[in-house]
């Protein structure tokens, strides 16, 4: 029988006698006002978290619980427009049917020229690639995504290769939802450098 380490720390608790995580760095993630892929960010935010990176989600609708494409509902932690890419070590960008109108979203496109600018990790999956390409991020890139979003990262320049997830330095790209532990993967290959 193996005995008890005695060298080992408690761990913090919080008012609520909840652990209290420490984590090496924080990943900024964008999700839209409604319809965001849950099943990748659940893989994405839990690779990240076994590796001590934590995550700080922010959307333009930090009010209100944003429903997800399936069943999940989700609470920002903050706003997007008052977001900035200083404090975090990468940028993810939520997928989803949602995510289509984040193109047009100002706030969402400075987050990502910022990271890009950074040199900081930058990952987005399903629709949630069209924001990278109106954002400049994708040029000489190869990139997956959505379908639908193929034209338009073909014309930000990115060659678009329609695998389930893409690498290509620090941008991970995936096809869809259905990518999220391969995508997960991928993002704690790099952030674990």
């Amino acid at each position: 029988m193996a005995k008890k380490d005695d060298s080992a720390t408690e761990a913090e608790l919080d008012e609520h006698g909840l652990v209290v995580h420490r984590y090496e760095s924080t990943i900024l993630v964008v999700v839209p006002a409604g319809g965001y892929a849950e099943t990748t960010l659940r893989y994405a935010r839990s690779a990240l978290f076994n590796v001590h990176v934590g995550t700080f989600a922010v959307s333009s609708n930090d009010e209100d619980l944003i429903a997800g494409e399936l069943q999940d509902e989700f609470q920002a932690d903050g706003n997007l427009s008052e977001a900035s890419m200083g404090d975090y070590a990468g940028l993810l960008v939520a997928g989803g049917p949602g995510a289509v109108e984040m193109a047009e979203n100002a706030d969402a496109r400075r987050l990502a020229s910022e990271a890009q600018a950074q040199g900081k990790l930058i990952g987005a999956w399903g629709e949630a690639t069209g924001l990278l390409a109106a954002a400049g991020v994708v040029s000489r890139k190869r990139v997956t995504g959505h379908p639908a979003m193929k034209k338009a990262l073909e014309a930000a320049g990115a060659r678009y290769t329609g695998t389930q997830v893409q690498k290509d330095g620090k941008l991970v790209t995936a096809y869809d939802d259905a990518a999220g532990f391969r995508f997960g993967k991928a993002l704690v290959q790099i952030v674990a450098i």
